[in-house]
């Protein structure tokens, strides 16, 4: 073998190798790996859980406060005890709403002498003067949402005139969605006035097992649309099942007042 070929074989000893990786080989391709940084907070889905229902018992608001979430508390306002508990939760941390009672349908079967419905059944001015005081009584609440109300959500001259006072109160309003033909937001958004509505009453059947499987269904609903309100009420059950849960889902969700929902 003469020193030409002796060259031309190393030659092509050396590149055999680079030939074959650049047109042969094809390398497995990598996991890819999110990186992490530093401070860096996974967005999880949010609820905006109201309490409603309170005034009458303070031991309400301390089961509320032993839950250990941020939550919103709506009183009804001229119960006994409505303002001290309103200014507690205040104290907590808790956003403070005012548990507006409108007119339900079989008026009749829900009438008490604890408070009175706002209905077109008033005069204008008996409803003016009703607003005034509602809206008055509760001085630390920063938002409105209907107590019962599933004929007066329906109204739209009625809602109006509520609206327009929550407005002029400088106030939000959210609908409990007592009925599925509320009108309530569609009046606020003609009006320029924050609303949101209710997703679900989960404690409304007074049975454990029904309340958890509507509580994950709402989770599954926040997931679906990032933010979501739910309203429960201030009962044994509902505490135990939250007491129980709570752990669980806190992974999963994040719990916030009605002042983070609105971005107030």
């Amino acid at each position: 073998m003469n020193k030409l070929t002796k060259i031309l074989v190393f030659i092509l000893v050396i590149s055999a190798p680079l030939v074959f990786y650049k047109y042969f080989y094809k390398p497995k391709a990598r996991p890819v790996i999110k990186k992490i940084i530093p401070g860096e907070v996974v967005k999880k889905p949010k609820i905006a859980l109201i309490f409603d229902d309170l005034g009458e018992n303070p031991k309400d608001l301390k089961e509320i406060h032993s839950l250990g979430i941020p939550v919103t508390v709506s009183v009804v306002p001229g119960l006994k005890f409505s303002k001290s508990i309103a200014q507690t939760s205040q104290f907590y941390g808790f956003s403070v709403m005012t548990h507006m009672p409108l007119e339900p349908k079989e008026a009749q079967k829900y009438r008490t002498n604890k408070y009175k419905f706002i209905s077109s059944s008033l005069s204008r001015s008996e409803r003016a003067a009703l607003l005034r005081y509602y809206l008055n009584c509760i001085r630390v609440s920063i938002g409105v949402n209907n107590h019962m109300g599933s004929a007066a959500t329906e109204d739209s001259k009625l809602m109006k005139e509520v609206i327009l006072a929550v407005k002029n109160s400088g106030l939000f309003f959210v609908d409990s969605h007592t009925s599925l033909n509320s009108v309530a937001c569609e009046v606020a958004r003609k009006e320029k006035v924050l609303c949101g509505y209710n997703e679900g009453f989960f404690d409304s059947v007074d049975d454990i097992n029904v309340m958890q499987n509507k509580f994950l269904e709402l989770i599954k609903k926040a997931k679906e649309k990032g933010k979501i309100i739910v309203i429960a009420h201030p009962k044994k059950k509902t505490f135990l099942l939250l007491h129980k849960l709570l752990p669980k889902v806190k992974s999963q969700v994040q719990f916030i007042t009605t002042k983070d929902y609105f971005g107030l």
